[in-house]
């Protein structure tokens, strides 16, 4: 039988992670994955249903023809950016995990994280985030970052890092050179971080730099401007950062990977000059989520514009990842019973108060909660109102009156308001200092900017709206347990 050795552009579709329609391959797919090869998959909440069928859509992913075991990769923080349905464990955020002021629980957080993505045959997570929560106008870092001290980031890193390892995990450090100091969202349109070069030394790149040192081997880049680093391009195709700063001044060998290509923050330059210059510039991985279509122009436009000396350095890079990291599922079920305990002890280590002292609850509670209006695309979470207000009822019983969105609710009692994201909704932010004038406690539900808007008023912070987190912020308003959560940002 002769032997079909496969072409340069099959051989190029090794440099793309691809994403799939369904919780399930369809006819077309397989064909298309099995004739190309794919080096990766990425999997979002729509592919993930439950464990069983999880697993099975990652072996079948595994079996099209590989010669060795694909990346298959999901966004598994914690927090708002989590993709497992249950009975997958729900971890609160990065900034929760900070609030303990212990890093050890973020290497239990992300080891009990990385045997559960083993379980199901999945092997890479675009986790930890590396960025610096600098900026409190940030839509879309916030909670997501560890701290907004570059020291602090990188001990709970390291610690998350090393937890994924250990569980047989690939880790991937983002968004190279850092998304901290941004107020728009990458996801809608892109950035520009402007601080200069010293600063981004000092705050943006020192997580990355030590999780490099420590043996990282994977990153992410950023579709945000640095002028400072780079006057033109943006991170994803700049050949000054992803080589000059990447490649010879942090001394980075691992694999270089961008963030999904079809976001808004890099859709104004045409997605064949994307491709081209950043595999140029040094991008070794390409996130192609589209479509097979789309995913295979790519492949031709890689092969007949890119030089082939950087496509063979980065076919190296790729296939050495494959070779030694690459791997499917075992056959063994996992206990999930023990991850939820750390999660919530986690959580209820976590909850922060700050401002005045925090008022008794002796009688009725009044409680009104305001869900937010908008959401990063990055997140794929339901409406936690539900889950507080059965929690508080569990605590408390008939003596908590619920509302959400609308009028203060009537009565006596405690008035408790429930903020989400106020700091970045100026109707709600409104709404919440009106309904705090005349006294009252304030629960930051996502992000701890929130009790800047009301200083006089006592607060308690949350960081994450994850059931976990419900349920701890419920016990502290029962008084059952305190607050002893370290605020891990600095309030404006």
């Amino acid at each position: 039988m002769m032997l079909v050795m496969p072409t340069l552009r099959e051989k190029i579709a090794q440099m793309f992670l691809v994403g799939v329609g369904g919780p399930e391959l369809t006819g077309e797919e397989r064909i298309v994955i099995e004739r190309y090869g794919f080096g990766g998959f990425i999997l979002f909440g729509h592919n993930c249903c439950v464990p069983a069928q999880i697993l099975s859509l990652c072996r079948a992913l595994w079996e099209t023809g590989h010669t060795h075991p694909p990346f298959i990769a999901i966004d598994q923080e914690g927090g708002r950016v989590h993709r497992l349905p249950k009975p997958f464990t729900h971890f609160p955020p990065a900034a929760r995990i900070g609030a303990t002021d212990n890093p050890n629980f973020a290497y239990k957080a992300a080891r009990a994280t990385a045997e559960e993505l083993v379980a199901v045959g999945i092997n890479l997570d675009f986790a930890p985030v590396l960025d610096v929560n600098s900026n409190p106008k940030n839509p879309v870092i916030g909670d997501r970052s560890f701290a907004s001290d570059p020291q602090k980031v990188i001990a709970f890193s390291e610690r998350w890092i090393q937890g994924l390892r250990d569980g047989g995990i690939i880790p991937c450090g983002k968004h190279f050179p850092g998304h901290g100091d941004t107020s728009l969202d990458s996801h809608f349109t892109r950035p520009d971080v402007t601080a200069d070069r010293a600063t981004l030394e000092r705050r943006e790149l020192l997580p990355f730099r030590s999780a490099f040192a420590a043996g990282a081997t994977t990153v992410m880049s950023a579709h945000i401007r640095y002028p400072a680093l780079d006057t033109a391009a943006p991170a994803t195709i700049s050949r000054p950062i992803l080589t000059d700063l990447l490649r010879r001044d942090l001394r980075f060998d691992g694999l270089s990977m961008t963030d999904s290509l079809d976001m808004s923050g890099i859709a104004d330059i045409s997605i064949e000059d994307v491709v081209v210059t950043g595999v140029e510039a040094g991008v070794d991985a390409m996130m192609v989520t589209s479509g097979p279509d789309r995913q295979l122009a790519a492949a031709r436009w890689i092969a007949d514009r890119v030089r082939p000396e950087r496509v063979r350095e980065a076919l190296r890079r790729a296939t050495w990842f494959r070779e030694r990291f690459g791997r499917i599922a075992p056959d063994t079920d996992f206990d999930d019973e023990p991850r939820r305990d750390l999660a919530r002890e986690i959580a209820e280590a976590s909850i922060t108060h700050v401002g005045p002292a925090l008022p008794r609850v002796d009688g009725t509670m009044r409680v009104i909660y305001f869900e937010p209006t908008q959401a990063s695309p990055v997140e794929e979470l339901s409406t936690p109102a539900a889950t507080f207000e059965a929690a508080l009822r569990r605590h408390l019983g008939d003596r908590v009156t619920f509302t959400k969105n609308g009028p203060l609710p009537r009565g006596s009692g405690l008035l408790v308001v429930c903020s989400t994201n106020a700091w970045f909704e100026p109707d709600q932010a409104t709404r919440v200092k009106l309904a705090l004038s005349t006294g009252g406690l304030l629960c930051a539900m996502r992000s701890p900017y929130d009790a800047a808007l009301a200083p006089n008023a006592p607060a308690l912070l949350t960081y994450g709206d994850v059931p976990a987190s419900l349920e701890a912020l419920a016990a502290v308003l029962a008084g059952k347990r305190q607050a002893e959560g370290r605020l891990p940002i600095e309030l404006p």
